[in-house]
């Protein structure tokens, strides 16, 4: 009788664990679910804040049908699909002012937040709404300075995938611009190096002209580097001859991409010794 007793004991408290796993399993499984619910209201009211608040949901989503991007990978997640979004609102020309209202609420932030992740979408994601809010924007670039996303930027540089690689120079680029402090963080990080190494030939698809549009843009973000206010920042000529600048440009001024060896033989004639 004794052992019939504490078989129930045991198996009633069994059941009360289970009932609490599944309880528990239960309220993960409605939260989740209410994080695509909530995606779905605030794409309807075009809510930037919310896309904000939903930027460290996990809660994945379905396949998409067709790719979204280029060449991000298309979201898999909540937050980087709601980073997507905001990449959207950011890229629209007519409607500066949402950038600034991305800024004001916090969304710098918590993009930052999905570029420290190891997950190639909400890495992308970030990367993509960043270089969007980026551009003609200083006070966004202040903020990506002051809470450390450049160091970010500089890592994707290295980037296998080159459109990754182009939107995070692009976006160091409008980083550094802003002054001296901001082109010696560069340096220090290493962006000197890469960004020279970003004027890399293709060895594929030559003869289309997008395939060049990588080392075209980086010969003109080092020519922002070492120039200010049309005055030559002789420390970073220094730096960039030191990466092997001169060789890299002696080599594109032979592309038959006429834009790009036009651009080489100009730069080249400046930091040329």
């Amino acid at each position: 009788m004794g052992n019939s007793l504490s078989s129930g004991c045991c198996s009633g408290r069994e059941n009360e664990e289970a009932k609490k796993l599944a309880q528990e399993k239960m309220n993960r499984n409605e939260a989740l679910g209410d994080d695509i619910s909530r995606f779905d209201l605030a794409y309807d009211k075009n809510d930037i804040q919310e896309f904000i608040n939903l930027l460290s949901s996990t809660q994945p989503i379905d396949k998409l049908d067709e790719p979204m991007h280029p060449w991000a990978a298309d979201p898999k997640t909540v937050g980087a699909l709601a980073a997507t979004q905001l990449a959207i609102l950011a890229a629209r020309d007519s409607q500066p002012e949402l950038k600034d209202e991305i800024r004001k609420k916090g969304g710098i932030q918590g993009l930052l937040e999905l570029l420290k992740s190891k997950e190639e979408d909400r890495i992308d994601g970030a990367i993509v709404a960043l270089s969007f809010l980026s551009v003609n924007n200083v006070e966004c670039c202040n903020v990506m300075f002051e809470c450390g996303v450049l160091p970010y930027l500089v890592k994707c540089m290295s980037s296998e995938i080159d459109g990754l690689r182009a939107a995070s120079a692009q976006t160091a680029r409008n980083i550094f611009i802003l002054g001296l402090n901001q082109r010696k963080e560069f340096m220090r990080l290493g962006g000197i190096t890469v960004l020279v190494n970003l004027l890399t030939p293709p060895t594929k698809n030559v003869d289309k002209p997008e395939s060049w549009y990588t080392p075209l843009e980086a010969v003109y973000h080092i020519e922002d580097l070492i120039i200010d206010q049309n005055e030559e920042l002789l420390e970073y000529t220094r730096a960039i001859r030191k990466c092997g600048v001169v060789e890299k440009l002696q080599v594109l001024t032979k592309s038959n991409n006429r834009d790009v060896s036009e651009a080489a033989e100009i730069l080249l004639a400046r930091v040329a010794e």
